[in-house]
C-alpha cells in the first residue's frame, strides 16, 4: 500500500504543480491588464493590520453573526489543515511523521482535531444554509440567485473531506501508537480522534495502510480540487481564498475603512485628471471605463475575488425592488467578460461593456450577446453604499458603476433623458432645480431675526463660528425649507455665531458626479473652493448629507481643508452642552405621546458612520417613544434619491421610497424622522401615495430632526399654565 499511496500521490502532484503555476501566470496577466491604481500601496503597516483583522479576524464576516462563526471555522480548518496535507508528504515516506518541534504539543494536537471537527461543523452548516435559501425556494429573494451552485458545491464537498480527515488520519497514528508504546499515545493527546481509532482494527499493519491510504486521500483531493479551479479562473467562490488577502490589502483607504464617502477622480494614465488643463488631454484618453482594460487592476482583482456570496445582492435597494441591477451579478459578468476578453476571445472582443436589452434578452451577457451589462443595470443604482459595506472581501462596487457612467455621459453621451435638465440647470444656475441663484435667500423671510451673510453683514467667515451650508435643496425645495429655517432657528437660539453665503453658494456637484458627469462636478466645486478660500470658510455645518459627504470628503482635492458636521451632530453638541433644553408639552402638546421613527440617510450613515446623534436626539425629546425601522444603521434601506436618482424616472419594479415608506408606516411611527432634504422628499412623496391608498394614517408626517428638536426647545419660551389652569 505504501508503494501505490506514494506513487499515485507524487504522481498528481506532478501534473498538478505547472497546470496551477500556469493558471496563477494566467490570473496575474488578466489583473495587469488593468490600467495603473492611485494610492494603493500608503501606509504598509496599517494596510497589514487591516488585512489580518478582517481575515484572521473576520471583522466583516461576523457582520453576519452565526454565519461569520461558521465561516471562521471553515477557513481557520483551511488554513490551518493545508499544513496537514503538506504533512501528508511525510507520512507517505514515514508513517510516524509529526511535525518537529510542535507535532506532540499539546496546544497544536488539540487544534488541530478541534478546527477539524468544527471545520466539518461549520461547512454543514453553511451547506443547510444554502439549501434553505436557495433560489428553487426564495427566488429573487435569495441571495444566492444567480450564483453558480456547481462550483459552490464543489468547493463544500471538498472542505468538508480535507476537514473530517484529520480526524480518521489521526484515529489510525493513534492506534499505531499505542501498538507500538509510545509515550503520546494517549487520549490527552488525541482528545477526540481516538475515539474514532477505537473503530479501527488495532494490528499495526492495519492501521499504517490507514495511514498511507488516508495520507494519499488528502493529498489526492487537495491536487484534483487545485486543478478544477486551475482550469476555471473565474470561479470565485474557490479563488477568494487565495485574492481575497491581497484584495483587501489594497482597498481603497488605508485606514481600513470602506470605498464610501468620497468618490475618486477619474484617473488617466495613472494620474487624477487635471481640468484646469483639459486642453493637454489627449483625445484617445479613457474617461471613465468603456471597455474591462479601462479598469484598474485592483477593480479586475475586486472580480477576481467575488466569492458569490450576495450580501450586497441581499441588501441592494434596487435589486430588492426587482430592478436588474445586482451588485453581484454585476461583479460576475464583468470578471467572466474580463477573463473571456483576455483569452482572445473574438466575441468577448466585439461586445461593447454596456447595451440596451430587448424585451427577451437578459441583463448580463459576460458570454454571448453584444453587450456585457444592460444600461439598466447601470442607473438603477443609488449610490447608497450597501454593498460596499457589507462586502467581506472589500470589493468597491460603487466606484466601477461610477466610472461606467462617466463614459457613457463623457464619451457615449449616453444617459437617461431626465438628466439633460440635472446638467442644464446646474450649468446654467448652479442648482439641480434650474431655479434663479437670486433666490437662494428666500427661506430666510420672515424669520424673526437676521441672518448674516458674508459680503454684506460680514466680510469673510473668521468674524464668526461657522458657515451655515444651506445646499440647494434647502434653498429651494418648499420642505426642506422648513428644516433650513428650524436649523437657523436653533443656532440662534443657541447664541451660535453663524454666517452663510446667499447667492454665493452653488450646488456642492454631487449628482453631477454620482451620475458621470464629472466635467460639470469639477466646475461647481472649483468655483464653491475659490469662494471658501477666499471667504476664508474653516467650519461648516450642513443639512444635506449629500453636501455634507462631498464638503468633507472630496473638497480637499481643490486644495480646500474644511471641518465640516452635519446638522444633527451640531445640535447633539448643543444639547449636551445645555445651550438648547427639550420641554415637555404642559397640555396637549404637539409631540405628546408621539412615536418616532427615524429613517438613517446613506450619505450619513453608511458613508460617513454617523449613526448616533440622530438617535440621541430623537431620544431626549420629551414624551415621545422610539422605535427603529427593521433595516437600520448599517444596514438601513435607502429612500431611492441617491446617484442622481432624485432626477430621474423609476419605471422598472416597486419604487424604493415606497418599499422603505411601507416600512416605517409598519412600526406604527406618528413621525418619520429623517435628517436630509432628499430623504425628505422621497419619504414624504411615498407617504402621501399610501394616505391616499388609505394605508396610512392621514395624521402620519415626515419631518426633519431639526423641526422636531425646535418644536420642543420653542416650548419652553411659551407662558406656563395660570395658577388657575
Amino acid at each position: 500500500m505504501q508503494i501505490v499511496a506514494i506513487v499515485v500521490s507524487l504522481a498528481i502532484t506532478v501534473v498538478t504543480v505547472p497546470v496551477l503555476v500556469l493558471a496563477i501566470r494566467q490570473l496575474l496577466g488578466v489583473v495587469r491588464m488593468g490600467q495603473p491604481a492611485v494610492g494603493r500601496t500608503d501606509n504598509p503597516g496599517a494596510r497589514t493590520l487591516t488585512m489580518l483583522k478582517e481575515t484572521v479576524g473576520h471583522t466583516r464576516m461576523l457582520q453576519w453573526t452565526w454565519i461569520g462563526i461558521m465561516h471562521w471555522f471553515v477557513f481557520a480548518a483551511f488554513i490551518f489543515l493545508s499544513t496537514a496535507v503538506g504533512g501528508a508528504y511525510f507520512q507517505l515516506f514515514d508513517v510516524d511523521f509529526q511535525w518537529p518541534i510542535v507535532g506532540h504539543w499539546y496546544p497544536f494536537e488539540w487544534f488541530s482535531e478541534f478546527i477539524g471537527l468544527l471545520g466539518t461543523i461549520g461547512i454543514v452548516v453553511l451547506v443547510i444554509y444554502r439549501q434553505v435559501k436557495h433560489p428553487r425556494r426564495l427566488e429573487r429573494g435569495s441571495r444566492f440567485f444567480g450564483s453558480t451552485f456547481w462550483q459552490a458545491y464543489f468547493v463544500e464537498l471538498f472542505v468538508l473531506l480535507e476537514s473530517s480527515a484529520i480526524l480518521f488520519i489521526r484515529g489510525a497514528e493513534y492506534n499505531l501508537g499505542v501498538a507500538e508504546g509510545h509515550d503520546n499515545a494517549t487520549r490527552a493527546h488525541f482528545p477526540l480522534s481516538s475515539y474514532v481509532g477505537d473503530l479501527y482494527p488495532s494490528s499495526v499493519s492495519a492501521n499504517e495502510n490507514l495511514v498511507y491510504t488516508i495520507a494519499m486521500l488528502k493529498i489526492v483531493l487537495a491536487m484534483i480540487w487545485l486543478l478544477v479551479i486551475a482550469r476555471n479562473l473565474t470561479m470565485g467562490v474557490a479563488w477568494h481564498r487565495f485574492t481575497a488577502w491581497f484584495n483587501i490589502w489594497f482597498k481603497r483607504e488605508s485606514d481600513g475603512s470602506s470605498a464610501l464617502g468620497g468618490l475618486q477622480p477619474i484617473i488617466v494614465d495613472g494620474k487624477p485628471l487635471d481640468f484646469e488643463n483639459i486642453e493637454e488631454l489627449d483625445e484617445d484618453a479613457a474617461l471613465g471605463v468603456g471597455k474591462a482594460e479601462d479598469f484598474t487592476w485592483k477593480g479586475i482583482l475586486d472580480f477576481t475575488t467575488c466569492t458569490e456570496c450576495g450580501r450586497c445582492q441581499s441588501q441592494c435597494p434596487a435589486w430588492n425592488t426587482e430592478k436588474p441591477l445586482s451588485p453581484k451579478l454585476l461583479m460576475m459578468g464583468l470578471r467572466d467578460h474580463a477573463y473571456a476578453k483576455s483569452t482572445g476571445d473574438e466575441g468577448a472582443a466585439e461586445r461593447s461593456l454596456v447595451g440596451k436589452a430587448d424585451e427577451d434578452s437578459w441583463f448580463y451577457n459576460p458570454e454571448g450577446g453584444d453587450f456585457v451589462i444592460d444600461e439598466d443595470v447601470l442607473w438603477s443604482c443609488t449610490s447608497c453604499g450597501a454593498c460596499v459595506q457589507q462586502c467581506p472581501v472589500d470589493i468597491e462596487h460603487v466606484d466601477h458603476i461610477v466610472d461606467m457612467r462617466r463614459y457613457q455621459v463623457l464619451v457615449e453621451s449616453n444617459f437617461p433623458t431626465e438628466l439633460n435638465q440635472l446638467f442644464k440647470g446646474l450649468e446654467n444656475k448652479g442648482n439641480p432645480w434650474n431655479m434663479s441663484p437670486n433666490a437662494r435667500m428666500d427661506w430666510a423671510k420672515d424669520l424673526d431675526f437676521e441672518v448674516k451673510q458674508v459680503g454684506s453683514d460680514v466680510e469673510d467667515l473668521s468674524e464668526v463660528e461657522w458657515l451655515f451650508w444651506v445646499g440647494c435643496a434647502g434653498a429651494y425645495e418648499d420642505r426642506a425649507k422648513k428644516t433650513t429655517r428650524a436649523v437657523a432657528e436653533l443656532l440662534h437660539l443657541a447664541d451660535v455665531d453663524f454666517a452663510v453665503l446667499g447667492d454665493g453658494e452653488t450646488c456642492t456637484g454631487d449628482p453631477a458626479r454620482r451620475s458621470g458627469n464629472e466635467f460639470v462636478y469639477s466646475m461647481l466645486a472649483m468655483q464653491n473652493a475659490e469662494v471658501f478660500k477666499e471667504t476664508k470658510a474653516k467650519k461648516v455645518v450642513a443639512t444635506c448629507a449629500h453636501c455634507f459627504n462631498t464638503l468633507k470628503n472630496e473638497y480637499a482635492e481643490f486644495g480646500v481643508e474644511l471641518e465640516v458636521v452635519h446638522h444633527t451632530q451640531l445640535l447633539n453638541r448643543l444639547v449636551r452642552e445645555g445651550k438648547l433644553t427639550p420641554v415637555a408639552p404642559s397640555g396637549n402638546g404637539a409631540v405628546a405621546g408621539k412615536t418616532i421613527t427615524y429613517h438613517d440617510p446613506c450619505y450619513l450613515g453608511r458613508h460617513n458612520q454617523v449613526y448616533e446623534p440622530p438617535r440621541e436626539l430623537l431620544n431626549v425629546l420629551p414624551n415621545t417613544t422610539f422605535n427603529e425601522m427593521p433595516r437600520n444603521s448599517e444596514r438601513s434601506f435607502c429612500c431611492g434619491a441617491g446617484g442622481a436618482r432624485m432626477w430621474m424616472e423609476e419605471s422598472i419594479g416597486q419604487r424604493i421610497n415606497v418599499n422603505r415608506t411601507e416600512e416605517a408606516i409598519a412600526t406604527g411611527a406618528d413621525q418619520i424622522a429623517v435628517g436630509c432634504p432628499f430623504c425628505r422628499v422621497m419619504l414624504s412623496d411615498g407617504l402621501t401615495l399610501k394616505q391616499s391608498e388609505g394605508e396610512a394614517s392621514e395624521e402620519v408626517e415626515v419631518l426633519d430632526v431639526a423641526q422636531m428638536l425646535l418644536a420642543s426647545v420653542k416650548r419652553g419660551d411659551e407662558p406656563g399654565p395660570s395658577p388657575a389652569e
